[in-house]
């Protein structure tokens, strides 16, 4: 009888625990799951919004591109006939040889410096895997995603000033016959000046990524520092 009073006794206490322990159980982990939802959908809008700044500059990029290939065959035509007017020939053969180097230069610079974002775009790449796969290394997701995004968007901005360059053409404006040489440095100068300029956005956007992968290791947000003196030497 006494057993069966102390079993009795025992299960009332159970059936009277495990609702309790349920509570706390469900009310510890309802404010973790919330946190971890409000995370994911900032990470979610940061995504959106940096895609959209992409699309649009995207956008703007192509109908400049397509401006300026109307320009560049409407400048090939007139170097054409100017070079065939020259008096002196070989003067307009070396005109001509001037032109196609200082266009090469410009596609071969462009090449170079779009291999090194596609460089970037894949170390963020790698980055962001770690990030979602919420690596040991990774101190704060949210603020790791953030600084990725803000580097995507340097990249971006980056690419498409690398893009338009390289539609850029440098055929010579040739006043006449006798100031090839100055018109030919003036376009120089000029290439010169335009590749820097984009050179400067590419090291922008290397200092953004090494800005994420820093804030992404420490949890803290990083300042970007500036390139503007790097991108002058």
């Amino acid at each position: 009888m006494r057993a069966k009073t102390a079993i009795s006794i025992i299960i009332s206490f159970g059936l009277f625990v495990t609702p309790v322990l349920g509570i706390e159980s469900t009310a510890s982990e309802t404010p973790v799951k919330k946190i971890e939802d409000r995370v994911e959908k900032r990470i979610d809008r940061i995504e959106k919004r940096v895609e959209t700044r992409i699309a649009t500059k995207e956008a703007k990029m192509t109908a400049r591109i397509e401006q300026m290939r109307a320009k560049i065959a409407s400048k090939e035509a007139m170097l054409r006939t100017k070079l065939q007017a020259f008096k002196d020939q070989r003067k307009a053969e070396v005109a001509e040889r001037v032109n196609t180097n200082l266009n090469r230069i410009n596609q071969n610079r462009t090449s170079q410096m779009q291999k090194h974002l596609d460089l970037m775009s894949s170390i963020l790449d790698r980055l962001e895997k770690r990030v979602n796969e919420r690596s040991s290394d990774i101190k704060d997701p949210s603020i790791a995603k953030e600084a990725i995004g803000s580097a995507r968007s340097y990249i971006a901005s980056a690419a498409a000033a690398v893009k338009l360059q390289a539609e850029n053409d440098y055929t010579l404006a040739l006043s006449s016959e006798s100031k090839v040489r100055q018109d030919a440095q003036k376009i120089r100068e000029q290439l010169h000046q335009n590749l820097q300029q984009v050179r400067k956005l590419v090291i922008d956007a290397k200092q953004s990524v090494a800005n994420a992968i820093r804030t992404a290791k420490s949890g803290r947000i990083e300042l970007p520092k500036e390139g503007t003196s790097s991108g002058n030497k």
